[in-house]
């Protein structure tokens, strides 16, 4: 049988449990002191120090007007995503399809098809022949564009990307831009081949401007990837010479070209194989929200809706 503890050892027990829970209390009070001082100290920084038009989101350089438009690249099926792309910019829009001589004409069948429904939103969009070499097809029509653009400022955006946002904002938020910036993309996850440092930029939503700069990042882009005897990817290509140029290039927020329904387009073979699993994987799945960024602007895996 076990021996009856002493009550010396108790109390000195208590006593060392007494110490611990005032130590904790004494330390959670200097850190809520601690905490309050700074929330004053931040106060009186702000009152000190109002907010300046970068913290208000306002643009800090002039925008010197000229055209802003969207350009699209599609080819086959790909022709009415982008024409679907087109018509969700809204009211106003400047938009113009580039694709090859079938493209062009099923471009002009969707415009005719829908003129009655969205008869003001379509006097802004065009649809052009790509005159690119037909060895890689789409991407070299796609390449083609960024040399062919109409407008002083540009947006591309892939045919199967879905902007969230309306035409008038997006202009409002890249022009501006686009005064101190020659090409601007969001970053890709891929870094092969690169630094750490380095980022990707991603080659499906790129804002540019007309700059003589600009315009020599897309010839190389062009002829280098013309140059390849097969069909390799174009984003690697278009990283390789925008560091090769002197262009300014700065990177986009991670709104401009969300992934809202990536469970979507890779589990699509699911939808057959077990329709219980597919809902259960797609209940939360929403066009233009993504928890790690909020509203987007531009969402390249949006559910396309129907016209």
């Amino acid at each position: 049988m076990a021996a009856p503890r002493s009550k010396a050892n108790n109390t000195s027990t208590d006593k060392r449990r007494r110490l611990a829970g005032a130590a904790l209390v004494a330390t959670t009070v200097i850190l809520l002191l601690l905490n309050f001082d700074a929330s004053l100290t931040d106060s009186a920084a702000h009152a000190a120090h109002p907010k300046t038009p970068d913290q208000t989101y306002e643009p800090t350089y002039p925008d010197r007007g000229g055209s802003f438009g969207i350009i699209y690249a599609a080819n086959g099926p790909f022709v009415e995503r982008a024409f679907r792309s087109a018509v969700a910019l809204g009211d106003g829009f400047n938009a113009t399809l580039f694709s090859d001589q079938a493209g062009a004409r099923a471009c002009a069948a969707l415009r005719r098809q829908h003129r009655r429904n969205y008869k003001d939103k379509l006097q802004g969009l065009r649809c052009a022949v790509a005159n690119a070499s037909t060895t890689f097809g789409f991407r070299a029509a796609k390449l083609w564009a960024f040399t062919a653009t109409p407008y002083d400022k540009s947006l591309y955006i892939d045919a199967d990307a879905f902007p969230c946002a309306s035409f008038q904002w997006l202009h409002s938020e890249l022009s501006p831009a686009l005064e101190r910036y020659d090409v601007m993309a969001t970053h890709s996850s891929m870094r092969r081949g690169y630094a750490h440092a380095l980022h990707w930029l991603n080659a499906g939503v790129i804002a540019f401007n007309g700059h003589h700069r600009t315009r020599k990042v897309f010839l190389d882009w062009l002829r280098t990837y013309e140059a390849q005897r097969t069909p390799t990817t174009d984003q690697r290509l278009f990283n390789e010479a925008a560091l090769r140029s002197d262009a300014r290039i700065m990177a986009l927020p991670p709104e401009f070209n969300c992934k809202s329904n990536y469970k979507s387009v890779r589990y699509e073979w699911l939808k057959a194989a077990s329709p219980y699993f597919y809902r259960r994987l797609r209940k939360d799945w929403a066009c233009c929200q993504v928890p790690s960024v909020g509203a987007c602007a531009i969402d390249h895996e949006c559910r396309f809706p129907v016209l």
